[in-house]
């Protein structure tokens, strides 16, 4: 696997992507919070790490998989010196498109309540040959895998892992209540429209609740009121594109839909305490 220096130089026109990370692509990556621009399956074949999807803490060790969807924030937190990775992801073009997302519809939401599952070593082995197998197809000058299967593959990873879920290969996972429930409906829809809407009416319409309550469910629930919510993931974007692109602070704040760069500096200063340009420019 060559050396990626950021997300915005992996190819653009291709479906999918493979590659066994023996050179710590994947720590450099994430070093800082990141947004995934697609979908991205991480099997960890050996080693230890601790990563963050959405500012939720995981542990990773040999046989631990990841599976982390577009526009979800991911951060390595720390990772041991053997840790190696074997990856396949996809496009996010590819995963919205509808023949598969139809398909992965039933999936969805145990793999983002429960991201990183351990795997017996036996089905952790069956992934990692597969995985292989896809690279060294991948690797062929005229590969046989063309961007038109790709969407199979892709089916094929989600329907396997999602029997898993479903067959209690995984730790069990926690009921949640209806509280609990509009909480995980909320971080879906926000995930969808930050960038866009930071209006609480907006989000209320949506998921066909009255703002007051809904409102007061994620105060009650998380602790957090819904305007925090939402300006976590609009940080955490902008922090993550001031120190992985080269894209200038003025771009960045029409990126994030913010009227001009001074008021996006005033919001990005509300929150994390300095400017957008000290925040860039911080060891």
């Amino acid at each position: 696997m060559k050396r990626i220096n950021s997300l915005e130089s992996l190819p653009e026109n291709i479906d999918i992507l493979t590659g066994i990370d023996l050179i710590g692509n994947i720590k450099r990556l994430f070093k800082t919070p990141a947004q995934m621009p697609g979908c991205l399956f991480l099997l960890c074949i050996r080693g230890n790490c601790s990563i963050t999807i959405h500012l939720s803490k995981y542990e990773l060790k040999k046989n631990s998989i990841a599976i982390i969807f577009p526009h979800q924030f991911v951060q390595v937190m720390e990772e041991s010196n053997d840790c190696r990775f074997i990856f396949v992801g996809f496009s996010k073009k590819l995963i919205q498109s509808p023949p598969l997302f139809s398909r992965m519809i039933e999936y969805t939401s145990s793999i983002f309540e429960e991201p990183v599952i351990e795997l017996r070593p036996e089905v952790a082995e069956i992934f990692y040959e597969y995985f292989k197998v896809l690279t060294k197809a991948m690797r062929l000058p005229n590969s046989f895998i063309k961007d038109e299967q790709a969407d199979l593959i892709c089916s094929q990873l989600i329907m396997g892992l999602g029997n898993i879920y479903k067959q209690g290969e995984s730790n069990e996972r926690p009921r949640y209540n209806r509280n609990q429930e509009i909480v995980k409906e909320l971080v879906r829809v926000v995930i969808e429209n930050y960038r866009s809407e930071r209006n609480i009416s907006f989000y209320a319409e949506k998921m066909h609740l009255s703002p007051q309550h809904l409102s007061t469910t994620i105060k009650k629930t998380t602790g957090k009121t819904l305007t925090d919510i939402i300006s976590t993931f609009v940080i955490r974007d902008a922090q993550a594109k001031l120190r992985s692109t080269e894209l200038t602070i003025q771009e960045i704040a029409y990126s994030l839909n913010f009227p001009d760069i001074s008021f996006f500096g005033k919001y990005f200063k509300r929150y994390t305490g300095m400017s957008p340009k000290q925040y860039r420019n911080m060891e």
